[in-house]
């Protein structure tokens, strides 16, 4: 399918790419239109085109963030990434309409061949399909044509400023900046009984909004506060601040013209600096309004399908869509004339150039982007398939090829980099989001685009297979993988519970396949020193992780999508002592902080003690409170007469009976290039470099993590079978 793309640099281009998977709590659209806003994206593509050093001035987080990468990486990686982000594309567009294909599991409400508008940066985007939250998505009625339809998203961010303004039957309302949003808001004060004033820098702005409605109409460069204030001597009950502008002017003119006790709302893009004299003499109310309503950036409402009550949120942003299409329906809202052009997809780039070009040149209105109309029904979704076994490739002269599932920034950064050094064949790369996959083989060099995950698992011209998922998938795809006779790199963590790890770990036992976890500290030059230093002593070892914050509505604390952060990144340093002391768990006790923000599974501030089957014991305290300026890690090993000190694996200090020795990285190794080197090599000898018993201990034990959390109480671990 055909999507419209937009690099780091602002350059635009139509990629084809694959289409979207259906999540449960989604819907799969083949889109009619999509509208392109012209001032928020403009602003994108100006945003872009920035140069370098602008962009640091403005965004000191993100030097600070280089500077850091700068230190711990080195200069040749962190430009590497840099080069490697600024050659990223990303999806434009967040109003569409088009036909339902396939629904979720967890959907109600829709079917296919349902006419919907679509919304929402990162869903409804300019790309023939896309993949909506069932809440991001509103029935048309049959007498709204699918192209005004496009606008609803568009056109809700209008309506929730409109309501922030609290507007009555007979109030004056004045709109600062007649583009698009402006455009709309006059037409739905009129509908709403309001006397509309009209005002911006374009005359002919102005006369097109007296034209869809608007009562009266001002250009700024003709003295408009003076003329407001000769029409409504009290000045307006309340002002729309639609317009984009890189001064504060528009907020200056709202405090001019609105009266004693009067509401502004801010809906565009201006600089919020208001002089406290003009908010304080007239007791002004203040309002920014955050898109299209309620819901917005709740990844709970937007994306997991939660529901705001009626009886306590009457107009959540997916009831602001319904209520834009039934105005139209009713004859209320006339979006038709707003639309200034319709193109084909192929010609977003051109559309695109003509945002950039002079004001002179540039239209207010909307363009739709156009697709073509699917060959055939595709009401149905993919048949299910059984993946065949397939016989196991032993030993081979040649590199293992390489079939990719997830290629977020994790795989590009850290893994893909990994595998390409090692002399890997980078054949396959599926899933994710079809940009990222398509992206995967222009920059990374992989060979084929599949067209999900399943596809990669069947191909029969991959080895191997990397999950690079999120974690809720792993063990799923990892099973999969291993009965369709692939080799596997599954990324910590292997699974998010005890029956997902039997099943994966079945499969493998099995299976003539290597199962491979990224544990890959156990693989760092520095971590196997302590080993060799420290080794035939029990340890008593102590891990401290500062790992930082991590904002709560992130996919990793979701306790089905991330499984949290103990699940997804506590298991590498218990993984670490079970390869130190070269012993499994046998035991495990911890504690949380009491933490508001987070459920009890996914807390961040634990302190976890661990025995071992050797009689060795150890601590870890892994937190996320505390000063980003602490390296993250340090370990302390003590063992018979000796002490190992690690910190951040960059400084190895060990202690014996003749001294100290200290070694020193001129870079952090974390060992993941180390890992994918001996995954390799352990496919072409035949070999296992990590027993499948050791992979199930270390998860056991760090769901055990988890459970002595919940029930305060000490947890034993069964010994394994493998």
């Amino acid at each position: 399918m055909k999507q419209v793309l937009q690099s780091r640099r602002g350059l635009i281009v139509v990629r084809e790419v694959p289409e979207p998977r259906c999540p449960r709590g989604a819907v799969i659209v083949r889109n009619a239109f999509s509208a392109v806003s012209s001032g928020t994206e403009r602003s994108r593509v100006t945003e872009s085109n920035k140069s370098v050093v602008m962009r640091a001035r403005e965004r000191p987080d993100l030097v600070r963030d280089v500077v850091r990468l700068a230190r711990n990486e080195g200069i040749r990686k962190t430009r590497s990434a840099i080069q490697r982000k600024l050659a990223e594309e990303v999806p434009v567009g967040y109003s569409s309409a088009g036909h339902v294909l396939r629904v979720g599991s967890a959907v109600r409400g829709l079917a296919p061949g349902d006419r919907v508008a679509c919304g929402g940066a990162g869903f409804a985007n300019h790309a023939e399909i896309v993949c909506v939250p069932a809440n991001l998505c509103a029935h048309v009625p049959p007498s709204v044509p699918l192209r005004n339809a496009s606008l609803t998203t568009i056109a809700a961010i209008a309506l929730h400023g409109v309501r922030l303004g609290e507007v009555a039957i007979g109030d004056r309302v004045a709109v600062i900046g007649c583009g698009l949003v402006g455009q709309i808001a006059c037409r739905l004060l009129r509908s709403a009984g309001a006397d509309v004033y009209a005002i911006d820098v374009d005359g002919r702005r102005v006369e097109d909004a007296l034209a869809g409605g608007a009562d009266h109409g001002f250009s700024t460069s003709e003295r408009s506060a003076e003329r407001v204030l000769e029409a409504s001597p009290d000045g307006v009950d309340a002002v729309l601040i639609t317009a984009a502008s890189a001064s504060n002017d528009p907020l200056l003119l709202a405090t001019e013209i609105v009266r004693d006790r009067g509401r502004l709302v801010l809906v565009g893009d201006v600089p919020v600096e208001l002089p406290r004299s003009s908010l304080y003499q007239k007791e002004l109310s203040f309002r920014v309004s955050r898109s299209y309503g309620p819901g917005r950036y709740d990844v709970e409402y937007e994306e997991r399908g939660l529901d705001y009550p009626i009886g306590f949120v009457r107009w959540t942003q997916h009831r602001n869509m319904e209520c834009v299409l039934d105005l139209q329906a009713r004859g209320l809202l006339d979006l038709e004339p707003l639309i200034s052009e319709v193109v084909q997809v192929e010609d977003a780039a051109r559309t695109y150039d003509r945002l950039r070009g002079e004001p002179s040149e540039r239209r207010w209105g909307a363009v739709l982007f156009s697709y073509p109309e699917a060959a055939g029904s595709e009401a149905a979704g993919p048949a299910e398939a059984r993946v065949p076994p397939l016989p196991l490739r032993v030993s081979s002269a040649q590199a293992p090829r390489i079939g990719l599932i997830g290629p977020g920034g994790f795989a590009k950064n850290v893994l893909v980099p990994a595998f390409v050094e090692a002399g890997a064949r980078l054949e396959l790369v599926g899933g994710g989001a079809g940009p990222s996959a398509e992206a995967a083989r222009r920059n990374s060099g992989f060979a084929r685009v599949a067209a999900d995950e399943l596809s990669v698992i069947q191909d029969r011209d991959v080895d191997a297979v990397v999950i690079a998922t999120r974690h809720g998938s792993h063990a799923e795809l990892a099973r999969q993988a291993l009965e369709a006779g692939k080799h596997v790199f599954c990324e910590k963590p292997l699974a998010l519970n005890e029956q997902e790890l039997a099943r994966v770990i079945q499969a493998a036992a099995e299976s003539n396949c290597l199962l491979f976890v990224g544990f890959n500290r156990r693989f760092s030059p520095l971590l196997r020193e302590v080993r060799t230093f420290v080794a035939d002593s029990r340890l008593v070892a102590q891990y401290r992780i500062s790992a930082g914050q991590v904002p709560s509505s992130s996919w990793v604390h979701d306790l089905g999508d991330g499984g949290g952060r103990i699940l997804g990144e506590l298991c590498h340093f218990i993984d670490s002592l079970v390869y130190l002391a070269g012993a499994r768990i046998s035991g495990v006790s911890a504690a949380a902080a009491a933490e508001n923000a987070l459920p009890l599974q996914a807390r961040d501030n634990i302190v976890v003690n661990l025995s071992l089957e050797d009689g060795s014991v150890g601590t870890i305290a892994y937190v996320a409170a505390g000063s980003e300026a602490v390296p993250k890690e340090r370990l302390e090993v003590f063992a018979s007469s000796r002490t190992a000190i690690l910190d951040d694996y960059r400084t190895l200090d060990l202690y014996g009976n003749g001294g100290v020795r200290k070694q020193q990285s001129r870079r952090q190794d974390k060992g993941h290039h180390a890992e994918v080197r001996v995954f390799l090599e352990a496919i072409q000898a035949g070999t296992t470099p990590v027993p499948l018993g050791d992979l199930e201990n270390v998860t056991l034990a760090t769901l055990a993590v988890v459970e002595s959390i919940r029930t305060g109480a000490a947890i034993r671990l069964a010994t394994t079978l493998l």
